[in-house]
């Protein structure tokens, strides 16, 4: 459909999974900034885990200021496409080119290294959010039912997930196939390969949705001065005034710090506890695998019960299965594959309800302020991810050296025992937080759309 509509109509399945689609674009960039890029700043870039580690939180840092900019924009560009659309289709080619330009491998000092990874990582989160958060925006315009977004939650992660599969099955064969770190471009045409993907994904998610006008006229228009320190302002009020929507924020702050030392430690695990670097480029995607199985499966049990009450369920399951990984000591691939998937098949719930909850605060905040600001939500919330997975890296780089890793040897036995520790132990205060974070979350099914009927 060329430009906007009037209304908000009920989604075809047709239209769900048209818009859920484009999370596989996303995830073919995510999932290696989040599984890949850190082992490949240690292990082949030869940088220091404590500087690669200062380079994921400065750039969060940087991404999360850039992404209430960006959300801002977005919600103040009009055009006959819609405000969000056109982002998809202009900026998506950016975002391919930033993707390679990150993975260039320059035989230079640390000081060098650290200054390129920097200024290349931020290069890319930018772009990455110029097209994600107006992307993100778009789940909030295209249903205002409560049921219909666990669904699309649901469908956005199978997406994500099969997105996250292919890259990390397919980059480190590409890479194999390329000659290996034979030469500096090696990785970078992995990456122009993969990241072309993407493009089709996007455009399918463009043609699929519509954006109804008078949501998009509840937002100001026009960009100027005043109307920059205008949004600054209510942007401030949104996140004030709107508990839910701080009570997200909170968990995916802790969600995102604590779950994905799980996720980001995964390859050092396999190559180093396992001892079967062969098996990275399998058991990294079996996880993702795993996750893809699952989010449906969460994704109905939000619209059969409720958000907050699946929400719990995970952290119970999260609890017993981050407990058994710690606890169990084998190096059996096929144990491990089974506790990995445990994990993932509980971890995967945070970003479903993460997903399914943003949008209905997107009208919490319309009814108490008067305006929606679809995409500053989206913007504060990526603001939150990204200062939690900044934070992570940092953490990360600096528990990797105090247990003293050390790249491309083996690890001795307290350095594996820390390893399986960072993995599991900080996950299970997570899991904690997070349950009382989540135990008064106000937002059901029936207040919901009780609030929709109210705006």
């Amino acid at each position: 459909m060329d430009g906007p509509v009037s209304e908000v109509r009920p989604l075809t399945r047709s239209r769900m999974l048209g818009w859920a689609a484009g999370d596989f674009g996303f995830n073919i960039f995510w999932q290696a900034l989040n599984l890949l890029m850190l082992p490949f700043y240690t292990d082949v870039l030869g940088l220091d885990a404590r500087l690669a580690g200062t380079v994921f939180l400065i750039a969060s840092l940087w991404d999360g200021f850039a992404d209430t900019v960006i959300g801002a924009i977005a919600d103040r560009t009009r055009t006959r496409w819609g405000s969000y659309r056109p982002y998809l289709i202009f900026a998506s080619p950016v975002l391919v080119g930033a993707f390679m330009v990150a993975f260039l491998t320059p035989n230079w000092d640390q000081g060098g290294l650290f200054l390129y990874a920097l200024v290349s990582q931020v290069f890319l989160r930018t772009a990455y959010s110029v097209v994600s958060i107006p992307y993100s925006s778009l789940s909030a315009r295209i249903s205002q039912d409560p049921d219909e977004r666990s669904s699309m939650a649901g469908w956005r992660m199978v997406f994500a997930f099969s997105g996250g599969a292919v890259v990390t099955f397919a980059m480190p064969r590409l890479v194999e196939g390329l000659g290996g770190g034979a030469s500096n471009t090696t990785y970078v045409i992995a990456a122009g390969l993969v990241g072309i993907v993407s493009l089709p994904f996007f455009w399918l998610t463009f043609a699929s949705t519509h954006e109804p006008v008078r949501l998009a006229e509840a937002n100001p228009r026009g960009l100027s001065l005043r109307g920059s320190v205008e949004d600054m302002g209510a942007s401030w009020r949104m996140v004030r005034e709107n508990g839910p929507l701080l009570r997200v924020f909170a968990c995916i702050i802790v969600s995102s710090l604590a779950f994905t030392m799980t996720n980001k430690c995964l390859v050092y695990y396999v190559t180093y506890y396992l001892a079967r670097p062969d098996l990275v480029s399998s058991l990294v995607p079996f996880a993702l695998v795993v996750n893809l199985a699952f989010a449906p499966l969460w994704a109905m049990l939000a619209r059969l019960t409720s958000k907050r009450r699946c929400w719990l369920l995970a952290n119970a399951l999260s609890a017993v299965t981050y407990t058994a990984f710690f606890l169990i000591p084998t190096r059996d691939p096929v144990v491990a594959a089974f506790l990995i998937g445990a994990i993932s098949a509980g971890n995967v719930a945070y970003q479903v309800l993460f997903w399914a909850m943003l949008p209905d605060t997107v009208e919490y905040n319309a009814w108490k302020t008067g305006q929606r600001h679809d995409a500053k939500v989206f913007g504060f919330a990526s603001f939150a991810k990204q200062l939690a997975l900044g934070l992570n890296g940092a953490l990360l780089g600096l528990m990797l050296t105090l247990i003293g890793y050390v790249p491309n040897v083996p690890q001795s036995a307290m350095t594996l025992l820390g390893l399986k520790a960072v993995m599991a132990l900080i996950p299970l205060f997570g899991v904690a937080i997070s349950a009382a974070l989540i135990w008064h979350y106000p937002l059901d099914q029936a207040r919901h759309r009780q609030i929709v009927a109210e705006t």
